[in-house]
């Protein structure tokens, strides 16, 4: 049995206010470059995926906007049906998408889904008839599926407590931010290039949005880091780091991949009580964002045909965008303040969150639709106050389900997959577009849904805190956050597989 040397992975909780600024600042200088390296690579060109996978999902209407409807006669429910191809496939490649990440290593499986949707992005703009989008886009939704919930584990498997809620919320920021410039960018391509090449402008929207993300893939395949448990050295990660990655997970208790798949594992996962309550936190999770995007149809209700506008064209585009900013700087205050003061703890930021939404939601419903922005604007401005919290939510999920590394994969699928098979007929039976901006029904519903959001959560919080007092019981308990201690070498057994001696439970 060959010991290594000791790991200078810190475990002091941060206490400095440069520490609950950015973490790295109390750690070791060691471990500082690790994590430089980690963010370097992992972060950026996360966010930058996540970035533009957000724009070549949207950019389907932008082209329908902008030509293809009138090229392609797709005067009937043709775009619908577009769409909802989208979603079939997206919905269905969750889960094989998640399963086959922890097999295949993430610098590959996840670099092949980008170049994949950015192929089949790239023939869009070669359709010809309304079949060709209408399959092409469920082949898009399939490689874009296991993009979002990949990201996630991944992350959940590098950071412990006092990093995720961070590094969750930057990811999850591009998801806020790319409508704010998404318009702008596709404007700029259409005015720019259409009828360049005897091509129209909605055709050059893809090839544009083509040729951004396909180097981001190829990239993201030299810089995207495995998972700890799979990583092997390379020419950013050397054996050092990838020593101090494993020390630092097994101080988490966060376990590698590697436990076989079987019929009864899978329905371990689906009748665990992790899995069942994030997943159904998800479900519901159409109901927190769909208050918002009244704020449109709000603005346009305003302009009377044969009267003065009370709102321009640029207004109503431009307006929103305020909600989008919002949301981004409220979520990423809040898991600052969750990885900081709040020492890792999830569920106090996230009831407050909720029970704002309530508050938002009801007086969405008792105020006139139609009146003044001071009077109604702000309320839809801070209306996704609740759903900001979901990068906070995949943090709590991933340190829960620390012990094993196939249920968070599969359970990162599971909450995506249901959250996208709830928003295709929430907004159907709840926000139709024919009685925007008059939805009260469902910003009643809202408010409901949010309630039974804190009554969700507040469970998962009770019966987490039950099973780290049963551990605790057992000795089982060594919280890297909370209760600083030294980090035990590993070792190596005879079969060559390292194990980490340091056993560690997430705190609440």
């Amino acid at each position: 049995m060959v010991e290594k040397a000791p790991s200078t992975v810190s475990s002091t909780p941060s206490r400095s206010w440069k520490g609950w600024l950015w973490d790295s600042a109390d750690v070791s200088k060691e471990e500082r470059k690790f994590l430089f390296k980690l963010d370097a690579t992992l972060l950026t060109f996360g966010t930058l995926g996540m970035l533009i996978k957000w724009i070549d999902t949207s950019n389907i209407t932008n082209a329908f906007v902008s030509g293809m409807k009138e090229d392609l006669g797709l005067y009937g429910n043709q775009y619908n049906y577009i769409i909802v191809s989208w979603t079939v496939g997206y919905i269905i490649g969750q889960w094989p998408s998640n399963i086959i990440l922890t097999r295949v290593p993430a610098h590959i499986w996840i670099p092949f889904q980008e170049v994949g949707w950015t192929v089949f992005t790239f023939a869009l703009a070669g359709a010809k008839s309304y079949e060709a989008p209408l399959g092409l886009r469920f082949v898009v939704g399939l490689f874009e599926a296991g993009y979002w919930p990949a990201l996630y584990y991944v992350l959940g498997s590098w950071y412990n407590k006092r990093e995720l809620g961070k590094r969750n919320g930057i990811l999850q920021s591009a998801v806020s931010i790319a409508p704010i410039f998404s318009g702008f960018l596709q404007a700029g391509i259409y005015n720019g290039l259409n009828g360049h090449g005897g091509m129209a402008g909605w055709r050059w929207l893809f090839v544009i949005n083509g040729i951004i993300s396909l180097p981001i893939a190829v990239l993201a395949f030299f810089f995207l880091p495995d998972t700890p448990g799979t990583a092997k050295p390379n020419w950013i990660f050397t054996e050092r780091d990838i020593e101090i990655a494993r020390s630092r997970m097994a101080k988490a208790g966060r376990q590698p991949e590697g436990k076989p798949y079987s019929v009864k594992t899978i329905l371990g996962f689906l009748t665990s009580w992790k899995t069942l309550l994030f997943t159904l936190i998800f479900t519901m999770q159409p109901f927190g964002s769909q208050p918002f995007t009244s704020f449109v149809f709000w603005l346009k209700a305003h302009n009377k045909k044969g009267k003065p506008p009370v709102y321009t064209i640029a207004q109503i585009n431009e307006y929103p965008t305020i909600g989008n900013a919002f949301t981004a700087v409220y979520s990423l205050t809040c898991v600052w303040i969750s990885d900081g003061p709040l020492k890792g703890r999830r569920w106090p930021v996230i009831l407050f969150s909720n029970m704002i939404a309530i508050v938002v939601f009801t007086l969405l419903v008792v105020t006139p639709v139609i009146g003044p922005f001071s009077h109604r604007a702000p309320l839809y401005i801070i209306s996704s106050i609740g759903g900001s919290m979901v990068p906070l939510t995949m943090a709590w999920m991933a340190e829960l389900i620390s012990e094993n590394a196939e249920q968070r994969a599969f359970t990162a699928a599971s909450m995506n997959t249901l959250q996208y098979t709830f928003n295709a007929w929430i907004p159907l039976v709840w926000f139709q577009q024919i009685h925007q901006p008059f939805v009260t029904p469902g910003n009643r519903a809202a408010a409901v849904v949010a309630g039974f959001n804190i009554i969700v959560f507040s469970t998962i919080a009770l019966l987490a805190q039950r099973e780290k007092l049963k551990k605790k019981r057992n000795n089982q308990v060594v919280d890297a956050v909370e209760e600083p201690g030294p980090v035990t070498p590993s070792v190596k057994s005879e079969e060559g597989n390292e194990k980490a001696l340091a056993v560690g439970v997430v705190a609440l």
